[in-house]
C-alpha cells in the first residue's frame, strides 16, 4: 500500500519539557492506525503535530512524499480532526454546524449541501438536523463531531479518544461508524485507552511509553511477540509473592512478571517447570494458593508489561 504519512524522528517539547522523543512510524493508505499509551504520554501532542497545529522541534512529517512544513495547505484539506472534548458549536443546530465547518474548509454552497445531506444520512442525524448541539445526547454529539471533521471529505480522519466516557452500547455504535468510514475509503488514526477497541479495529498499533515509541506493529504481531510464552496468573491467600518471585528468578523460568491487584502474572516458556516450582513453594510455606490460570498473552498483557 502507498504511504500517506511518514513520520521520521519527530520530537516535541514545551520549554525544557520533552513530550515526544524521536518518534517514527508510517501510515498506509486505507488503513486504521491505533495510538495507545498512558495518560500524559504525548498521544494528543502527537496528533496535534500531525495535523499541523503544533510545530516539532526536530524530525519531519511527509504527506504523500512531501514534507509537511512545505504542504500545510494540502494536509489541512486532506485531514479531518475530531478532538476528545468536541469541536462543534453547542448553540448551533446540527445542520448549521455542518454548514459552518463546510465554509471553514472553503467548500462551495453546492458542495456543502451535498456533503451535509450525505453525512446526516450516514450518521443517523437527519431527524436531529434542527436540534441544537447542546441538546443532543452524548452519542449524537460524538456523531456530530466526527461528521464535522468529515464535511470536506478528507483522505485521513484523526480521532482523539472517540470512545472515551461512552457506555458499551455507544462505544460499539461509534466503533461500527469508524469501520464504515474506513470501508468507504478514509484512512483513520485513532488514539484510545481502550485496548479492546484498538485490537478489533486497527491494522497497526503504535505504543508510546516515556515519550518514546516502544512498539509499532499489527495487534496480532504484538501479541505474537509473547505468544511463545504463556501467562500464568495466580492468587494466594497472603498476597505476598516476594519469595516466590525470588525462587522463580533463581531458576530463570520466567521472562516477566506483573503484579495486579491481589494477583501475580508470570510470563514463561516453560510452563511445566514453572508450575512445578509454584506447587513446591506453596507446599513448603504457610500460604495457600487460591487460584491459578494459564492462558495466551493478549494485547492488554503486552500493554501492561511495557508500562509496568
Amino acid at each position: 500500500m502507498q504511504k500517506v504519512l511518514e513520520v521520521i524522528g519527530l520530537s516535541k517539547k514545551y520549554k525544557d519539557h520533552v513530550v515526544l522523543d524521536n518518534i517514527s512510524f508510517d501510515l498506509e493508505e486505507g488503513s486504521i492506525l491505533g495510538i495507545i499509551g498512558k495518560s500524559g504520554c504525548g498521544k494528543t501532542t502527537l496528533l496535534n503535530t500531525l495535523v499541523g497545529f503544533l510545530k516539532p522541534e526536530s524530525g519531519k512529517i511527509n504527506y504523500k512524499g512531501k514534507e509537511l512544513k512545505n504542504s500545510f495547505s494540502d494536509i489541512k484539506k486532506n485531514i479531518g480532526f475530531a478532538v476528545q472534548e468536541g469541536s462543534f458549536y453547542k448553540k448551533l443546530n446540527v445542520t448549521e454546524n455542518l454548514h459552518y465547518f463546510g465554509r471553514l474548509y472553503g467548500l462551495s454552497a453546492k458542495e456543502i449541501k451535498q456533503r451535509t445531506e450525505m453525512l446526516l444520512n450516514t450518521f443517523g442525524l437527519t431527524e436531529a438536523s434542527h436540534v441544537l448541539g447542546e441538546n443532543l445526547s452524548v452519542g449524537m454529539q460524538k456523531r456530530l463531531d466526527i461528521a464535522c471533521a468529515l464535511i470536506h471529505d478528507p483522505e485521513i480522519l484523526v480521532l482523539d479518544e472517540p470512545t472515551a466516557n461512552l457506555d458499551p452500547v455507544l462505544r460499539k455504535n461509534i466503533i461500527d461508524l469508524i469501520k464504515h468510514i474506513n470501508d468507504c475509503g478514509t484512512t483513520v488514526i485513532i488514539s484510545s485507552h481502550i485496548l479492546e477497541d484498538i485490537r478489533n479495529l486497527c491494522d497497526k498499533v503504535l505504543i508510546i511509553n516515556n515519550k518514546k515509541k516502544v512498539a509499532f506493529d499489527t495487534p496480532q504481531n504484538l501479541e505474537q511477540n509473547l505468544s511463545n510464552h504463556k501467562m500464568i496468573k495466580i492468587e494466594s491467600e497472603l498476597k505476598d509473592y516476594t519469595k516466590l518471585l525470588s525462587l522463580l528468578n533463581n531458576y530463570q523460568v520466567i521472562k516477566k512478571h506483573q503484579l495486579s491487584d491481589n494477583s501475580l502474572m508470570l510470563f514463561t516458556k516453560d510452563v511445566k517447570s514453572t508450575l512445578k516450582l509454584i506447587n513446591h513453594y506453596y507446599s513448603q510455606n504457610q500460604d495457600n494458593l487460591l487460584s491459578i490460570d494459564i492462558k495466551k498473552p493478549s494485547l492488554d498483557n503486552v500493554f501492561e508489561t511495557i508500562h509496568r
